[in-house]
């Protein structure tokens, strides 16, 4: 099954490349980059403000994958893309979301805003100092980008301006380290959460790519929040890093 998928992409490809070679002729734009691949890092804005309890790490490492179709306009340096694929972003943090608070007796009660509360420092009963090696927050998208490129018609300098809408495919959580929760009777805790609350299941922003043939700089600005209006904190990423473009 993957051999022959692999074949049918690479005659895919080769025929769209003859294609191609026609309307060179003609005097319109090769179709380029139609399949993308971007690496970058996160900066979340606003975490930690209005008092919530969360300091996100300099370097959050994320990803997007997209298979585009380009539509040039006539014999110009100028065409339109829009794609489809999928984007994952990661937020590394001292702090953790919960979805719950306690009564007078000290049980919990799930509901309501979602908030950040920090890992603490030392053990329930103080002996012990809380060390982990990972706590992540990764939230995946189904993304539909969209593009209004310009670049040369050798495809060496590209600037391609747009957005992207996305729905949420997934979240989840990651912990490894020390146990600081006194429901895990282990002393170290391997844990994964699912479906955080109150988040935004679709999101939307600005994309900017600019380079030389098949790397350029990449940079997305979040225009949505991740979590729903006053049902947790106000934070959106802005992602930097680059993109790989090999067809």
């Amino acid at each position: 099954m993957f051999v022959a998928l692999c074949l049918a992409l690479s005659y895919s490809l080769s025929a769209q490349d003859k294609e191609d070679k026609k309307k060179t002729t003609y005097g319109k734009l090769t179709q380029a980059d139609r399949v993308v691949a971007d690496v970058f890092t996160d900066m979340w804005m606003r975490a930690g403000a209005a008092g919530d309890s969360i300091t996100p790490k300099q370097i959050n490492l994320g990803g997007n994958v997209y298979i585009m179709k380009e539509f040039p306009f006539g014999t110009s340096n100028f065409s339109f893309a829009v794609g489809l694929g999928v984007s994952c972003h990661n937020l590394y943090s001292d702090a953790r979301p919960i979805n719950y608070t306690f009564d007078s007796t000290g049980n919990k009660v799930y509901g309501g805003a979602t908030t950040f509360t920090k890992i603490p420092s030392k053990s329930t009963d103080g002996s012990q100092d809380i060390h982990y090696k990972t706590n992540k927050f990764t939230v995946v998208y189904a993304d539909i980008p969209l593009e209004f490129r310009f670049r040369l018609k050798n495809n060496a300098f590209k600037f391609y301006l747009g957005g992207k809408f996305g729905v949420m495919m997934g979240n989840h959580t990651k912990y490894n380290g020390d146990n600081y929760n006194e429901d895990y009777p282990t002393p170290t805790m391997k844990v994964k959460e699912y479906n955080i609350a109150n988040m935004n299941r679709v999101r939307y922003g600005i994309t900017l790519r600019t380079g030389w043939k098949w790397v350029q700089v990449y940079a997305y600005y979040s225009l949505s929040d991740l979590f729903k209006k006053d049902m947790g904190p106000e934070m959106y990423p802005i992602s930097l890093g680059l993109t790989i473009s090999p067809y």
